[in-house]
């Protein structure tokens, strides 16, 4: 009997050991393409909740793939907030997204840049010519110890609009000088 349970427990033990190696031994599949998407859904609605004259993306290349869009009504923003972000692989196989709200500019952009570090104009680093929206020049930030470089402005209308990710500089600024005014029913 005790044999017959020794024998049943190292069998056991050996289908476990046999399932951990092939586990280790065989790697996942990693996704060999992003996956593009429609936002049509998710501007359609911005442009019927949002209090604020929403902008999005006009022009781009077809080689910047949106990946990700989300709409949010209250949540973290705060109740009457509308939130939209935006996401794309861009050109370089990089990271921009867009997120405009009516939410407090202050909260919205450290959320949406980590608390990065705003860079002074003093600065020796690479930056982008500055991109402009409703006549305002965009801040910049960055987070280096997640990659992650920012431009943002809150527009006179109420609304503040960040564009982020590990995308470069350059990627960030066509981003943001490809933002136009939603057309109402879009």
């Amino acid at each position: 009997m005790l044999n017959r349970v020794l024998r049943g427990g190292l069998s056991a033990l050996g289908c476990l050991v046999a399932a951990a190696v092939v586990v280790v031994a065989i790697p996942a599949p990693h996704a060999a393409a992003p996956v593009t998407i429609s936002y049509r859904a998710d501007l359609a609605a911005l442009t019927r909740l949002a209090p604020y004259p929403a902008v999005t993306p006009v022009g781009l290349a077809a080689s910047w793939q949106p990946v990700s869009s989300g709409l949010t009504r209250g949540g973290a923003d705060g109740a009457g907030t509308v939130t939209w972000q935006l996401g794309y692989m861009t050109p370089d196989g990089a990271l921009a997204s867009l997120a405009e709200s009516n939410a407090d500019a202050g909260a919205f952009v450290r959320r949406m840049t980590n608390n990065g570090t705003v860079l002074s104009s003093s600065l020796s680093s690479p930056r982008p010519a500055p991109a402009w929206l409703d006549g305002q020049a965009w801040k910049l930030s960055a987070t280096p110890a997640r990659g992650q470089r920012s431009m943002y402005v809150t527009s006179p209308a109420g609304f503040t609009v960040v564009v982020t990710g590990n995308a470069s500089w350059a990627e960030l600024r066509v981003l943001a000088a490809s933002l136009r005014p939603v057309a109402a029913g879009v």
